[in-house]
């Protein structure tokens, strides 16, 4: 075979691989779809996946399931979606604790920021600190005062290690020179019943989970992370009732694996961007306290990219380890 023939049957090779990819994304989904959760129900990230996946199924055409499988600050969840096929049939609703884990658990994270690809910004919004009335605190200044006159006789609970709660009062120690235990859950539904049993004083708890709790009584909310106060939520920001400087928003956001063909992944895209332009997602979106976050893939990856290395810093300096 001389070098023309071997030139042109690469090139027919190629365009037969290229083909067979085509017809594949076109069959795409050809089966019911997984949406892997990775913290127990309940959870920010549940309340998403459970408003999204009956969209998904309409526009798709298949079943979404979602399965809650919780564990190791969602490693667990991580890797087994990593090992999954990359055929857009299993899908990730992660946060911020995906592009943190790999910095935390180091050599020993089952996972790559890299290895996977962000197929939509699900949203983003504050946290509200909170605390339960029989602490005494009724405002941030008091709660830095009790916490610097009892060095680390103050708990609070998180959705694990690495995650948006766990983050969110790691800077708040940071910047008010407190220091205080951390207790880790399997995530935010798994720490409420002992926070709401003064069992673990205090937490940093998405809106949509903590809101009925301060309507009721049960808890206190000192102050939301954001750098502006959130919409329908009447709270100052932490920064406003006392720590200057201090801003943060946990963000959510679909993923598949890597290799999974672009096809698929520009068509679950748009598949959730339409989702998300539609009125009743946008009202409990904003109900909830969440900004949108529309785009690309390549935008939404390029975002989740940009936080895992912002966040290797602060977790060095944290010194946060898994436990």
């Amino acid at each position: 075979m001389n070098l023309k023939q071997i030139i042109f049957t690469a090139i027919q090779f190629s365009a037969f691989c290229l083909l067979s990819l085509n017809a594949w994304a076109l069959e795409y989904p050809n089966k019911p779809i997984k949406l892997i959760v990775p913290v127990a129900a309940g959870g920010p990230n549940d309340i998403f996946a459970r408003a999204l996946a009956p969209k998904l199924s309409a526009s798709l055409g298949q079943a979404v399931v979602i399965e809650n499988i919780a564990g190791a600050g969602g490693n667990q969840a991580t890797a087994m979606v990593l090992h999954s096929p990359a055929d857009g049939h299993t899908l990730l609703l992660h946060g911020l604790a995906y592009a943190v884990n790999p910095s935390i658990f180091g050599a020993t994270s089952p996972y790559a920021v890299e290895d996977y690809v962000a197929v939509s910004m699900v949203g983003k919004g504050p946290l509200v600190l909170v605390v339960h009335p029989s602490l005494g605190v009724k405002t941030l200044r008091e709660l830095i005062t009790l916490a610097k006159n009892k060095p680390d006789a103050l708990s609070f609970a998180s959705g694990g290690t690495g995650t948006s709660p766990h983050l969110a009062a790691e800077l708040f120690k940071s910047l008010s020179g407190t220091t205080m235990v951390h207790i880790p859950y399997k995530g935010t539904a798994a720490f409420m019943p002992d926070l709401l049993a003064a069992r673990v004083p205090l937490a940093f708890v998405s809106p949509l989970v903590v809101k009925p709790y301060l309507q009721a009584g049960q808890l206190v909310a000192l102050g939301v992370t954001s750098d502006k106060r959130s919409k329908g939520f009447e709270v100052p920001t932490v920064a406003e009732a006392g720590l200057s400087g201090y801003a943060f928003d946990a963000w959510y956001a679909l993923l598949v694996p890597a290799k999974t063909p672009g096809e698929i992944v520009n068509r679950l895209n748009q598949v959730i961007e339409t989702a998300q332009s539609e009125p009743d997602i946008q009202d409990k979106w904003h109900n909830l306290g969440v900004e949108l976050m529309p785009g690309s893939a390549k935008e939404a990856t390029a975002y989740v990219m940009s936080e895992s290395h912002k966040w290797v810093k602060v977790v060095k300096e944290a010194n946060i380890k898994p436990e």
